[in-house]
């Protein structure tokens, strides 16, 4: 009986394993790119372009890779790697993994006012801060939009990108 259980087992972990790297891959991509859609103010366009990545070390890593060597703007990309909101410091963008994602109210005290795009996982979570929040929608990756959230940070919202996310609250 094990031996007829274990195959399909086997199946089905690559096969999570494999969505969940193409998960990761698509985020930090969508991470990345968004850079291109939003202005932060003159203040923080100067040293490092800091993402930094609560709670979801594989998305981390893929954005290192895809970041190598890369700029916004002027600005050398730097992603930092977090395991808990102490280790937050100043950056423009601020991702917070789905496992995380019930520290958000702390994340954003710790953000205070400044000029950072707070990006999440979670249904739910545009109406507790975040600017953008990815949705699995038909087993792909999309993004929902709250232009006022980014507003209030102070940064400037590209109409474009309005166009490719799934809903947008203003």
């Amino acid at each position: 009986m094990f031996r007829r259980i274990l195959p399909p087992l086997l199946l089905s972990l690559i096969f999570f394993q494999s969505v969940h790297a193409q998960e990761e891959k698509y985020i930090g991509l969508f991470l990345y790119n968004f850079t291109k859609f939003f202005d932060w103010p003159a203040e923080v366009k100067t040293g490092d372009f800091v993402i930094n990545v609560l709670g979801h070390e594989s998305v981390a890593n893929e954005l290192i890779r895809l970041t190598n060597q890369k700029k916004v703007g002027t600005q050398n990309i730097v992603i930092k790697p977090m395991a808990s909101i102490a280790e937050a410091g100043k950056c423009q963008i601020m991702f917070v993994g789905y496992w995380h994602s019930r520290y958000l109210a702390k994340v954003i005290e710790k953000m205070g006012s400044d000029p950072c795009l707070i990006i999440t996982e979670k249904e739910g979570l545009l109406s507790e801060g975040s600017a953008i929040n990815f949705l699995i929608v038909d087993n792909t990756i999309k993004f929902e939009l709250k232009k006022s959230n980014a507003l209030s940070r102070g940064l400037k919202v590209d109409p474009r990108i309005a166009e490719l996310a799934v809903r947008v609250e203003e």
